[in-house]
């Protein structure tokens, strides 16, 4: 029996990453979901797998159907593919020992990562800003991975960075790395005569007492998870534009970041299963 494997497209990154896999890519139907994942090797969910738990139908027919894959055991190297499961999908995986690779979890995936999503922040930046970046100040929050590659390209393009974290590791490592740094008890002093702000912390950290020093032509880009890190009703009292920017990634590089995530599927299959599928099928859902 061939080892389909089935990839659930709801953007271009998704769209793309058959294009990276061998097999023969073809477009399959909701209508036969059931009887696709029943016989796949491979079932690569959304990143995030929250998209998919979005459409209650379609996660009813997954779900029903890898465990009837499963315990028939027709597929003994079954694996299921997404980025960041839930809780609860991990406990539903782990109940019937599904192997799966969460994408995010894995430090080759996320390095990538985050280098393609900082050159897509910056782009997003430009787009957004009436300024270059060369001789202009701008805030990275945050000095995760993200932050530094952002941090990193400014820097190359002569801006000058100012890294705003809380943890004096962070900023010693920011400092290290030739950026200025500061607690964000600073922040409100350092946002005065900045172009433009990204901020990548998840919680409350761009607060008025920042937000009211900015220059109406300041830019904030926030990639945080949402909510983000923006206080929305500051920046709409003083005018100060920010753009919710998420999924990068799948907007402005869509084949780079299609070929990360194909790179960490082959990478968690058996070399002779991938000579195997070289002729397989590689069913694409558009939902």
């Amino acid at each position: 029996m061939d080892r389909y494997t089935v990839i659930f497209v709801t953007d271009q990154r998704q769209q793309y990453i058959g294009d990276y896999l061998p097999g023969r890519c073809k477009e399959g139907s909701v209508r036969d979901l059931a009887n696709l994942i029943r016989n796949a090797g491979r079932v690569i969910l959304p990143t995030p797998v929250l998209k998919i738990d979005k459409l209650q139908d379609i996660r009813s027919v997954v779900r029903e159907n890898l465990m009837i894959n499963r315990e028939e055991g027709m597929i003994p190297q079954l694996t299921v593919f997404g980025g960041k499961f839930s809780e609860e999908w991990r406990q539903f995986l782990e109940k019937y020992e599904i192997r799966y690779v969460d994408f995010m979890d894995e430090e080759q995936v996320t390095l990538e990562n985050a280098c393609v999503t900082a050159e897509a922040a910056i782009a997003e930046l430009l787009f957004h800003s009436r300024y270059s970046i060369r001789n202009e100040k701008y805030i990275v929050t945050g000095y995760g991975r993200c932050a530094k590659e952002i941090a990193a390209r400014i820097a190359l393009l002569g801006g000058r960075v100012t890294v705003l974290a809380r943890s004096v590791r962070d900023r010693k490592a920011a400092k290290t790395d030739g950026h200025n740094a500061a607690d964000f008890s600073y922040a409100p002093e350092e946002a005065y005569g900045t172009r433009g702000v990204i901020n990548t912390v998840p919680a409350m950290v761009i607060t008025e007492s920042m937000i009211r020093e900015m220059h109406k032509d300041t830019v904030i880009i926030d990639i945080a998870s949402k909510p983000g890190g923006t206080d929305k009703k500051a920046t709409a009292k003083y005018e100060i534009p920010v753009i919710e920017a998420l999924g990068l990634p799948g907007i402005y590089t869509p084949k780079s970041s299609a070929k990360i995530l194909a790179d960490s599927v082959i990478r968690h299959t058996l070399p002779e299963d991938v000579r195997k599928e070289d002729k397989s099928w590689i069913f694409q859902i558009i939902i």
